[in-house]
C-alpha cells in the first residue's frame, strides 16, 4: 500500500485527512516539521501532504527540505490562507496543488487529489462527485439541450459557429441556475483555448495562431476550419449547487509551468507601478480572470494527447479562495 504522510498542527483536521485516507492508504501525520523529517527518514512516504503555517518550520521549509532530500516523493500543501499568497512559491517550487481550508476542510478534494496523484488516473469531472451525477456525451451538437439536475451534457464541436452558439445557450443556462453572469467569460476563454490555441499541424506548430516569442505575442487566425482532429468536446450542467463547465480538447499542449507563469506573473505586484506584472502581456490574463471567477479551476494534461479544464462555480456564495489544481501526466 502506498505511504501517506499528513503535516498539519490542528489536530482535528489532521485526524479528519487521516480517517478520511486511511482505508486505502498507510497513513503517517504529525503536527510539525521535525517530526515530519523524522518520519520521512524512517518510512518510504510516497506522498506528503502539509500545511503552510505551522509552530516552528513552516510547510513551504518542509517542501524544499524534500525537493532536495526525496526528489521522487510526490507533495502538496493546503491551507487556511490566501492561496494567491504562494503561487510565486509554487512556480519557484513546482508545486502543482494547494487546496484551501474553507470553514472546516474540502475533504473531497483531498481525496480525489491523492487519488490523482498516485495513480495517474487524472482524467473526468465523477471524481469530483457522487455516482448520481449522470454523464451524457452526443458526438455531434444539433440543438441545445437542457440538463436536469445532477446531469452533465457533452457535446463534440466541429466549428465556430456551433462553438459560438452552444456557448451562448450555456451561458443562458448556467444564468437561470444562478451563476453570476462573468461565467460567460470563463466559457468564451476556456473554449478559444481549446478550438485556436490547442490545435497543432503536422509540424507540432500552432494550426490556429502565430507565436512571437520574443514579443510574448499571440495573433489569432480569424478564419479557422476544423478538422476531425480539432473537434473538441464541451461539458456542462448542475449538481445541486454547482455549476459545472468542461472542456477538452485532442492535443494536451497546455504546459503545467505555463499555467503557474501566467497566474504569477498576474498576481505579481510591481513594486513601482503598484499593478500586477502581467499586466500588458498579450495572453495569460484571461487564464488568470478565470480561475478568480471560479470556485474550482481544475487543469488536467496528458502531454500531447488532452487536455480537460473542469470549472466548478457555486450558484449560491463564491468561496473567497482558490484552489491550485494542476495534474500533468
Amino acid at each position: 500500500m502506498k505511504k501517506i504522510l499528513i503535516v498539519e498542527d490542528i489536530l482535528s483536521i489532521r485526524t479528519a485527512i487521516m480517517d478520511l485516507l486511511n482505508k486505502d492508504y498507510i497513513i503517517y501525520g504529525t503536527g510539525n516539521y521535525n517530526e515530519a523529517v523524522s518520519i520521512l527518514e524512517n518510512e518510504e512516504i510516497h506522498l506528503l501532504i502539509t500545511d503552510i503555517k505551522m509552530p516552528g518550520k513552516s510547510g513551504l521549509e518542509l517542501i524544499q527540505f524534500v525537493k532536495v532530500k526525496y526528489p521522487k516523493l510526490l507533495y502538496s500543501l493546503i491551507t487556511a490562507y490566501n492561496i494567491n499568497d504562494y503561487i510565486h512559491f509554487a512556480k519557484e517550487n513546482q508545486v502543482w496543488n494547494i487546496i484551501p481550508k474553507y470553514s472546516f476542510l474540502d475533504l473531497k478534494f483531498i481525496s480525489v487529489m491523492v487519488e490523482k496523484l498516485l495513480t495517474n488516473n487524472i482524467f473526468g469531472v465523477e471524481k469530483y462527485f457522487d455516482t448520481s451525477l449522470k454523464i451524457f456525451r452526443n458526438n455531434k451538437f444539433s440543438k441545445f439541450k437542457v440538463a436536469k439536475n445532477r446531469e452533465l451534457i457533452f457535446e463534440t464541436i466541429r466549428s465556430a459557429e456551433e462553438r459560438s452558439s452552444l456557448c451562448n445557450h450555456i451561458g443562458k443556462f448556467f444564468s437561470k441556475n444562478g451563476a453570476p453572469k462573468k461565467i460567460n467569460q470563463v466559457i468564451e476563454e476556456l473554449t478559444a483555448n481549446a478550438m485556436i490555441r490547442a490545435p497543432l499541424n503536422e509540424k507540432g506548430q500552432h494550426k490556429f495562431q502565430i507565436e512571437l516569442e520574443s514579443k510574448d505575442i499571440i495573433i489569432s487566425d480569424e478564419n479557422i476550419v476544423l478538422t476531425e482532429k480539432d473537434y473538441f468536446e464541451i461539458g456542462y450542467g448542475v449538481f445541486d449547487q454547482t455549476c459545472i463547465l468542461v472542456t477538452s480538447d485532442q492535443f494536451g499542449t497546455l504546459k503545467k509551468e505555463e499555467i503557474l507563469n501566467r497566474l504569477d506573473r498576474h498576481i505579481t505586484i510591481d513594486k513601482n507601478t503598484n499593478l500586477p506584472v502581467g499586466l500588458t502581456d498579450t495572453h495569460g490574463r484571461g487564464l488568470y480572470i478565470c480561475r478568480e471567477i471560479s470556485d474550482s479551476m481544475i487543469f488536467n494534461i496528458q502531454k500531447n494527447v488532452r487536455t480537460e479544464v473542469i470549472v466548478l462555480i457555486s450558484n449560491i456564495e463564491a468561496k473567497p479562495y482558490k484552489t491550485l489544481s494542476i495534474y500533468e501526466i
